[in-house]
């Protein structure tokens, strides 16, 4: 007899434009783990809150965009807490979504866990650059 693992989502949506961040979405009875595993990996956070109640998952602001020159070392302390979670919670199938984007943690290295973050982080230089553009904010870049 086969039984269907429990599915656990984290989500890894992009921050506000020209934030410091991503936010990391995932179910509230994960909260305190999560928060402690950034916490040891010393990746800056701070929950966010949704603008309705009885939101399903928690939000956590995680800065790992924030120093320039430091943000591969972020996506490694981050990863590292993602396969951290998966391992502690064997038996349980943890979906790594971004967009229509999907991957199953578990089973990943930690450098596939990586790749899918600096994907994260050109999709939010993206967002940055088309949101400068249509409000008319010089890029940064072509000003130096």
């Amino acid at each position: 007899m086969t039984t269907q693992m429990e599915t656990v989502p984290l989500l890894v949506t992009l921050g506000h434009v020209g934030g410091s961040g991503f936010v990391l979405r995932f179910p509230v009875e994960y909260s305190d783990e999560v928060l402690a595993l950034l916490d040891e990996n010393n990746i800056g956070h701070n929950t966010a809150m949704e603008l309705s109640a009885d939101q399903p998952l928690w939000l956590e602001v995680v800065e790992v965009l924030a120093v320039p020159g430091t943000v591969t070392a972020s996506l490694g302390a981050l990863g590292s807490v993602i396969k951290t979670l998966v391992k502690r919670h064997d038996g349980k199938r943890f979906v790594l979504k971004r967009d229509e984007f999907e991957v199953e943690a578990s089973g990943y290295s930690e450098e596939a866990v990586e790749r899918f973050l600096e994907q994260r982080v050109r999709d939010q230089a993206k967002l940055d650059a088309e949101t400068r553009r249509v409000l008319g904010i010089p890029d940064e870049d072509a000003a130096e």
